[in-house]
């Protein structure tokens, strides 16, 4: 495993809550759309940003073990 850098790390968690407020807003926009094509959109963002968050947290975690 790769060893990060202390700013490498903050840089990761700093994209991790970008993330977390994109998703928050995303789910927000599900509850609002009507358009199957929208929501089948808001869908696959919303789950690449969780898969993204959890791959951040999951190298950040790893980070800091080091």
């Amino acid at each position: 495993m790769a060893q990060f850098s202390t700013r490498e790390l903050l840089y990761l968690e700093d994209m991790s809550k970008i993330f977390e407020s994109s998703e928050k807003n995303i789910r927000h926009a599900r509850t609002e759309v009507t358009d199957q094509q929208v929501l089948s959109m808001l869908n696959t963002m919303s789950q690449e940003h969780r898969q993204l968050i959890q791959s951040a947290g999951s190298l950040i975690s790893s980070g800091r073990m080091q």
